[in-house]
């Protein structure tokens, strides 16, 4: 019997890496053969899965899913559930991650994963390329690792989402929630701007309690402490570039008195942005 062939990488998050949304456990590769025992290991993480090659048999809540090449498994490891490769494929082939993040949690529900775990992405090789540069930051293990690899699932997320997303439904005669992605786009584009629940709400076309509630559904958290978040993010980023200046960083990023800038800045990352920028980031 031919053993499983696999490479891990496993990663213990920074003392700040609560700053970021999104945080990378383990990630490798591996590739598993008929004969193998399904996996059902059980952990408090969420674990997505890109199949490079043959077909895997996905097995949760009495149904099962065949995972193709370019696909993706959304897995809740918390939940009972079983992989393995199919018995009539040479061998299944994937890349793997196990990750921890805000708002996953209510994704999963809001979006019916338990029930439908297979995932088609728009542009496989970008989703290829986000598995492979989350494995390779866990490799490096630099103070830059969380940052990097949360920026990486994020957008592997947006384009697992967005084509779910825009096939819902509407509920109950309103907009889809495919706008809320619209406005995310437009509050990350435009961080500088003095943002209110009513422009958002308006912006999706609908009431500001309504908005609320949907944005929270979607992502966990509140429009503003997510946009508080983006704006940190993008600050950091912009202060470890040369001649950075705080008060500039702070106005481009929303935070048009430093003093605010300065109390959110510390609160999210532990650092002032003074010390953030001395030290070149974390």
């Amino acid at each position: 019997m031919q053993g499983p062939k696999e490479e891990l990488h496993f990663h213990t998050p920074a003392k700040f890496a609560d700053a970021f949304p999104y945080l990378a456990l383990v990630a490798g590769t591996r590739t598993a053969w008929p004969q193998e025992a399904p996996i059902r290991k059980r952990f408090h993480q969420h674990v997505f899965v890109y199949t490079t090659g043959g077909r895997g048999l996905i097995e949760l809540r009495d149904q099962r899913f065949l995972a193709e090449a370019g696909s993706v498994v959304w897995l809740d490891t918390a939940q009972a559930y079983a992989h393995s490769c199919a018995l009539e494929s040479e061998n299944w082939r994937y890349l793997w991650m196990g990750i921890e993040g805000h708002g996953l949690n209510a994704l999963y529900q809001f979006l019916g994963v338990q029930q439908q775990p297979l995932f088609v992405p728009k542009d496989p090789v970008a989703v290829r390329t986000a598995f492979e540069a989350v494995c390779g930051f866990l490799a490096d293990r630099s103070p830059a690792t969380d940052a990097l690899a949360s920026a990486a699932i994020a957008g592997l997320i947006a384009d697992l989402l967005g084509p779910r997303l825009t096939g819902r439904e509407p509920e109950d005669g309103s907009p889809g929630e495919d706008r809320l992605l619209t406005v995310l786009k437009a509050m990350r584009d435009d961080l500088a701007r003095a943002w209110t629940i009513d422009d958002l709400a308006a912006r999706a076309r609908l009431s500001p309690s309504q908005f609320f509630r949907r944005f929270r559904d979607l992502v966990g958290t509140t429009p503003m402490d997510w946009l508080r978040h983006e704006r940190i993010n993008q600050a950091k980023r912009l202060l470890v570039g040369p001649d950075a200046k705080v008060s500039a960083v702070a106005a481009e990023c929303g935070y048009p008195d430093p003093y605010h800038f300065s109390r959110d800045f510390r609160r999210l990352t532990g650092y002032t942005p003074t010390k953030f920028r001395r030290d070149g980031g974390y």
